[in-house]
């Protein structure tokens, strides 16, 4: 009689706890820009931010349960800028110089998401690997002898966060849109980048970390599979936001 019961409990349970448990995937894409974060810049002035668009596409895989929450595990192709204004010494030309960095690579996140009355909550981790990095500047090369390259890490670690709302979609279909916000922790120089003085390249006899921070509006296409259990009377009741 006990190991009935006992049976019959963790059926039970298992009912609870999976009875809105499934599966989606999903493309995704985006456009924003983002902000080089480096204190020499704010501290002399010498040289100001310019905003680059940037854009990102690629998928995801979620695993929901109990209807609110969801893990997904993001796959990004990104390609982002910066650029910066100058004026570089002896300068005589009409504007200012102008120096552009362009990065492209793989981001991965897995991210906690809360979705509620039509609105979703994101937050989680980042890793992203630099696989081009290009180097532009009309007021002269400052890099050689090393490439730009040499400069910059092969990949980086961060956090980001998000939210957004349902659009419009089916029971196992829907499109939400969006903004991620990013921040990575580890310094973008290299040992060969510090001691350039990156994003800078300007020698000064110290280095600050530069930290990348990035803002994206994001839109989801979601598709529902995989119920793990159906519901008692054979169907998931409509879920409105990924």
């Amino acid at each position: 009689m006990k190991k009935a019961a006992t049976t019959t409990l963790l059926f039970l349970l298992f009912q609870i706890g999976f009875s809105q448990t499934w599966f989606d995937i999903g493309l995704k894409g985006g456009i924003g820009t983002s902000f080089m974060y480096n204190a020499q810049i704010f501290d002399d002035q010498a040289i100001v931010h310019k905003f680059k668009p940037g854009y990102t596409f690629g998928g995801k895989l979620g695993f929901n349960f109990i209807q609110e929450h969801q893990i997904t595990f993001d796959v990004m192709k990104t390609t982002y800028q910066q650029g910066f204004t100058y004026k570089p010494e002896g300068w005589t030309g009409s504007s200012d110089a102008e120096r552009t960095y362009t990065f492209g690579g793989l981001d991965m996140l897995l991210m906690y998401r809360s979705n509620r009355n039509g609105t979703y909550f994101e937050v989680g981790p980042q890793w992203s690997t630099y696989s081009t990095v290009e180097y532009s500047d009309t007021g002269g090369d400052f890099v050689s002898p090393n490439e730009i390259s040499d400069l910059v890490t092969k990949s980086n670690f961060g956090m980001a966060l998000g939210f957004g709302g349902y659009i419009f979609g089916t029971d196992n279909f829907g499109v939400t849109t969006g903004f991620r916000l990013t921040y990575m922790f580890n310094d973008m120089a290299t040992e060969a980048g510090n001691a350039a003085n990156f994003p800078i390249l300007k020698p000064v006899g110290k280095f600050d970390p530069t930290h990348n921070l990035g803002a994206l509006f994001v839109i989801e296409i979601n598709y529902d599979f995989g119920y793990l259990v159906s519901s008692n009377c054979g169907q998931r009741t409509k879920l409105f936001v990924f």
